[in-house]
């Protein structure tokens, strides 16, 4: 049974520039996923979709604190902090390209917190149920 995840996005910069779009994506399952992550935590990893690549179509990653000392790889444990994503700010991806923003098809993210606090992740995926 398909499912929708409707957005909403509003921007506006100081010069007064602004965007609003509304839409929905249509999936087959959303999971809706919550972990604490412990300060000084390594490798936590989250499965996010158990099947092949192109399924993901909707990926939204939030934290209580943004901060470029929490990280995460796709799929593999990175021991190199230069090759893993920072979670500086909210990461929202979708549409059917959204997988190409990460080179890989995430099946699992690995999560990293370089800092001394426990940090609450929130991740939100939209997946077909079939690969394309």
């Amino acid at each position: 049974m398909l499912k929708a995840i409707n957005w909403m996005l509003n921007i506006q910069t100081s010069e007064g520039y602004k965007i609003s779009e509304a839409n929905k994506i249509e999936v087959d399952a959303c999971d809706a996923i919550g972990i604490i992550l412990k300060g000084n935590a390594q490798a936590e990893d989250i499965e996010i979709q158990p099947g092949g690549s192109g399924q993901v179509k909707f990926l939204l990653i939030q934290s209580d604190c943004y901060d470029p000392k929490i990280s995460y790889s796709v799929n593999e444990d990175k021991s190199n902090d230069q090759e893993r994503i920072k979670l500086d700010a909210l990461q929202l991806m979708m549409g059917n390209g959204a997988e190409n923003l990460l080179k890989k098809s995430p099946n699992k993210l690995f999560f990293y917190n370089g800092l001394t606090r426990d940090v609450t992740l929130h991740i939100l995926v939209g997946r077909k149920a079939t690969t394309p």
